[in-house]
């Protein structure tokens, strides 16, 4: 099954329910189930605290899984903006970062689940597990 790598918070945010749109830079084939990790790296603290979490939330781990419904491209502010409470990217913090969101894709996510979390070596983007369904 597929898994997408999600930095903390971001994977966090995405099994609670909270993340509805996942962004991001290249678009995907791929529709359906997918498990979701939590990167070992780049856990941002400037929004571990903006959201209200300490820095103990599971890394290296597979820790849900999401059904990815459909993607759409985002080529304006307006669009971008006025998705903001479904994928957390505020625009102006974004950019201070460095990051510009014209011309990303917002992965539409739904019926995400957590899950025991299943220590795991990821790798970045969508890569390919295999992990039987019941260990899950």
């Amino acid at each position: 099954m597929k898994c997408l790598a999600l930095s903390q918070p971001w994977a966090e945010l995405v099994v609670s329910g909270k993340k509805k749109i996942e962004i991001r830079g290249k678009n995907t084939s791929h529709r359906g189930w997918f498990y979701i990790y939590a990167a070992a790296a780049g856990t941002k603290e400037l929004w571990l605290k903006h959201f209200g979490f300490e820095n103990n939330l599971p890394t290296g781990m597979i820790v849900g899984k999401a059904f990815l419904a459909d993607v759409k491209l985002y080529a304006t502010d307006e669009e971008f903006d006025s998705d903001e409470k479904l994928h957390f990217a505020i625009r102006p913090a974004i950019k201070d970062e460095g990051w510009d969101h014209k011309h990303k894709f917002g992965y539409i996510l739904s019926e995400a689940k957590r899950i025991e979390p299943v220590k795991w070596r990821g790798m970045p983007g969508f890569f390919n597990v295999d992990i039987k369904e019941e260990l899950l």
